[in-house]
């Protein structure tokens, strides 16, 4: 197969894959969001003996059930108490404002419908200003919204604090409402997750009608599915009345409902409201006051098995990885059909012809390994071909052969890329974020040179601890009588691992022509090991010149133990330094996984715009100076 062919059947198998990966990756849709708009329940109080479920419903009360029983329900009072946020930021113009607060006072005002009480607050003015508190009086109300202007930079987030303050202390059968009128987030104290946090706590919903241009939509929905209500976009300013009126309407047809709670011992019960021919589920979780589409979307449910199953990280992870790994061994399997087999017979045969006498090299090459696929050996070929080019295959063997890991350096190489690349598309599949990709990517790529240093450290450090007594021995042997080379074969069957592995190999090498002095030095080349180089260099001076050899090996064996001791000393009396520098250089990344985890939008603040990206990278190339400063302090050479 020509090498054009295969690079379009790759990107074809790529392609596919990715396809597969993103497909996999789509959860499926909640019940709830397939559920008609005409009934929506938006939050559910399932704390005691007697559950209360809140909502809007366009055909009166729905009916209640469990399993398909109906539960027994009772109609509780409830009203509305309202804080309308108006966004008065400098850049919006003043006729966009003004349609605003006409909208709220033709359709919002104290009286009207279910509305009972009425505050405003201003976005613009010192950072979120109160314009009037909640009052039962239409004109305070119509003033204050009359005397608000347009005036600094909006601060969306404190603005909502603010209404969630004043809602706090209202009665206990009115639902409470903040309307956020208008257009967007530019300047705040309070972050968009701090704000969700406050008003969940308040009991507040929020419903948001905005001009798309220059809006943070992505939070704002956030915010509604956190705390409950609507968020609507309007294509220009004279849109505010209508929706305005729509807000009114939905206020008149909200439901307060009370139960007794479900029985069965559950810690989740599925709640199916029905009205007319509207129906929706929800999840409730006992013991909690559950708010949100979000947190009342049913894991189990009308959407079967199958959205249970995709609903879960790992069975979709899983899935990815199935779907990947099936796409490739198809096109695998149609790509080694028409390219020719190295292994089959008239490659075997070939060496018996002339053509195939004359190429050794290729011969050599086509030696054991792991890929023993054409298509697999001629990627591994390339991807080793580049790592040479590149200057680190040659490192990566010898780390290999230092580690004792019996791989070549090239199908390595290819099996990592591969792995990597594979899970940074799953990654980005799985979550959609691209951030995360590439940390997956490149946390594939770090983690198993940083495993193969730990190893290859490793047995470092073994094998120079056993120096000593391998001297020891050594020097006992040939005070029996023993030539250095016997003594050497005979140490080698009694040492351990490391040691004993290298000192047979050395044998072997001297069996087979080499040296020993040459063999000796290529294993001190091999391990790394300064001490094992000197004493090859003992060795040969004393091979040179003469003398006791056994008394030579016992004076370098002492001076090992002691320079030994002495670094044990150096470590104790730099452990603190060495353990600071770890918990230093964690404690950052540990504590944003943690603050993800607790409230994940807080942290997503910092990826919503270019100074977050800014201060990331600051903060990540100020962690690696103070660490490699510290490292260089308490690094000292023994």
């Amino acid at each position: 197969m020509s090498g054009a062919r295969m690079r379009k059947a790759f990107a074809a198998t790529i392609a596919l894959t990715g396809t597969c990966m993103l497909l996999a990756g789509v959860p499926a849709a909640s019940a709830q969001e397939d559920a008609p708009q005409t009934l929506r329940v938006e939050a559910v109080d399932a704390r005691g003996e007697n559950w209360e479920a809140t909502g809007v419903s366009s055909a009166g009360a729905p009916a209640v059930s469990v399993d398909g029983e109906e539960l027994a329900t009772e109609q509780l009072p409830i009203t509305t108490d309202l804080v309308v946020v108006l966004d008065n930021d400098r850049s919006l113009p003043n006729g966009t404002l003004q349609l605003a607060g006409n909208a709220v006072e033709e359709s919002l005002l104290p009286g009207t419908g279910a509305v009972r009480q009425v505050g405003v607050v201003s976005t613009a003015k010192a950072g979120a200003r109160q314009e009037i508190p909640l009052s039962t009086d239409p004109q305070a109300v119509t003033r204050a919204i009359d005397t608000t202007l347009t005036d600094g930079d909006a601060a969306t987030w404190d603005a909502l604090v603010r209404a969630g303050d004043l809602l706090e202390g209202s009665n206990a059968n009115s639902k409470r409402v903040v309307a956020f009128l208008s257009a967007a987030n530019k300047l705040s104290n309070t972050r968009a997750g701090t704000a969700a946090t406050a008003l969940r706590l308040d009991g507040v919903q929020v419903d948001v009608v905005v001009l798309p241009a220059g809006v943070n939509t992505t939070q704002l929905a956030e915010l509604v599915a956190d705390t409950g209500g609507s968020l609507q976009t309007i294509a220009s300013d004279d849109a505010f009345s209508d929706v305005a009126a729509g807000l009114a309407a939905g206020y008149t047809q909200q439901f307060r409902l009370g139960f007794a709670q479900p029985p069965g011992e559950d810690p989740m019960v599925e709640l199916t409201f029905t009205a007319a021919d509207s129906s929706t589920v929800v999840a409730a979780e006992r013991g909690s006051l559950v708010v949100g589409s979000a947190d009342l979307a049913p894991s189990v449910g009308s959407v079967g098995m199958l959205n249970r199953l995709t609903s879960n990280g790992l069975f979709r992870f899983v899935l990815i990885l199935m779907i990947a790994a099936a796409v490739i061994g198809f096109v695998w399997s149609l790509l080694s059909l028409v390219t020719p087999d190295d292994d089959s017979l008239s490659r075997r045969l070939r060496v018996y012809d002339e053509e195939g006498m004359e190429d050794p090299e290729e011969q050599e090459e086509a030696g054991p390994g792991a890929a023993t696929v054409p298509l697999l050996q001629r990627a591994v070929k390339l991807t080793g071909e580049v790592a040479e080019k590149r200057g680190f295959l040659e490192t990566l063997e010898v780390n290999l052969e230092r580690a004792n890991l019996p791989l070549r350096a090239a199908e390595a190489l290819f099996f990592l890329c591969s792995l990597s690349f594979l899970l940074g598309v799953a990654t980005y599949a799985i979550t959609g974020n691209i951030l995360f990709a590439i940390g997956a990517l490149v946390l594939t790529l770090m983690l198993p040179k940083a495993l193969l240093d730990f190893k290859v450290k490793a047995r470092q450090k073994a094998f120079v601890g056993q120096l000593p007594d391998m001297l020891a021995l050594l020097a006992g042997t040939l005070k029996a009588g023993y030539s250095i080379t016997q003594g050497f074969e005979a140490v080698s069957r009694e040492v351990d691992d490391p040691m004993g592995k290298e000192l047979r190999r050395v044998v072997t090498e001297h069996r087979l022509g080499r040296t020993l002095e040459d063999a000796l030095d290529a294993t001190a080349d091999r391990m790394g090991s300064e001490d094992f180089a000197w004493t090859v260099m003992a060795i040969k001076i004393q091979r040179e010149v003469g003398g006791n050899l056994s008394e030579l090996l016992l004076t370098v064996a002492n001076t090992m133990t002691q320079r030994e001791r002495l670094r044990r000393d150096v470590n104790s009396l730099t452990a603190e330094g060495r353990i600071s520098a770890m918990i230093l250089g964690i404690l950052p990344p540990g504590l944003a996984v943690v603050m993800y985890v607790m409230n994940r939008s807080y942290l997503t603040q910092l990826f919503d715009d270019t100074l977050g990206y800014v201060f990331v990278g600051a903060a990540l190339v100020a962690m690696a100076i103070g660490f490699a400063w510290m490292k260089k302090i308490i690094t000292i050479e023994v």
